[in-house]
């Protein structure tokens, strides 16, 4: 492939048909730096351009007869294909050949088409030394792409660092709540490797917030290991970590002789059974 041939191909204005174009953007990238020894076969245009193969085959003549393209050394192909009865043609482009400019105001002035990278700003028949067109182009959009690419890995990374900076839990204590006591919570939870979030010391503190004895909810979920806080475990007559009221409990406060009398022996039986 010829980065020269196709931005040539690709800037140049002699060539103005669609078709055309398409046909010379594909032959040059068969060509060589200098344009020279493109010698794909029809089918293979075809393919390339999507055009059947009496449409390229119409296209090159047309190119030839505007003297974009000319017949080339045959010995090219005729080194690479052993099939002589079947040997391509093999073209040269001229890269020599001029694009036309859009004319300015006034002929000392460039129109819309201001800097010309390798062409004249004349007519196509202009100086002869034209110099082949740049091929820094593919180049540069490909490194603009590197550093747009580079670009997006900083931000990203930057994006990164800002949402999850590192962050020290026991600097957002609850304010009821123990240093000591906070401190040991932090530590199990870190242990347990579910190091504690902003946002859950925060839910923690609300949890805390009105409760008697925060210290104490610390130390039993730091005691049982368990990753959350539950102020209701402490409270008399509740379960660890549901809340529920334990069946087990005020048992001092149940009167166990209701339904009960005492016989002559002093023991407890069924009232009104005469046994």
């Amino acid at each position: 492939m010829s980065v020269q041939a196709m931005s040539w191909a690709l800037s140049q204005q002699i060539v103005t048909e669609a078709h055309g174009r398409h046909v010379l953007l594909c032959l040059a990238n068969y060509a060589d730096q200098d344009g020279r020894a493109a010698f794909p076969s029809i089918s293979s245009l075809s393919r390339d351009t999507g055009l059947s193969p009496r449409t390229v085959q119409y296209r090159i003549r047309d190119l030839e007869n505007l003297g974009v393209i000319k017949r080339g050394n045959q010995a090219i192909p005729s080194a690479y294909i052993s099939q002589k009865d079947r040997l391509p043609v093999c073209y040269d482009i001229d890269l020599k050949r001029g694009a036309h400019h859009a004319p300015g105001a006034r002929e000392d002035i460039t129109g819309c088409t201001p800097e010309h990278n390798g062409v004249h700003a004349t007519t196509e028949r202009g100086a002869q030394h034209a110099p082949n067109p740049p091929i820094n182009h593919p180049l540069t959009i490909h490194n603009h792409k590197e550093g747009d690419n580079a670009s997006d890995k900083d931000e990203q990374k930057g994006k990164s660092i800002r949402k999850n900076p590192k962050f020290d839990p026991v600097s957002a204590k609850p304010d009821n709540a123990s240093e000591k006591a906070w401190a040991d919570f932090c530590d199990m939870r870190k242990t347990k490797r579910a190091p504690l979030t902003l946002r859950a010391c925060e839910m923690i503190a609300a949890k805390l917030a009105n409760h008697a004895d925060p210290d104490a909810v610390l130390d039993k979920s730091t005691a049982s290991s368990w990753s959350d806080v539950y102020p209701e475990s402490i409270l008399p007559g509740t379960s660890a970590k549901n809340g529920k009221p334990s069946r087990h409990t005020r048992l001092d406060q149940v009167d166990h002789t209701d339904g009960l009398e005492l016989d002559g022996n002093g023991n407890y039986r069924i009232a009104g059974d005469g046994q």
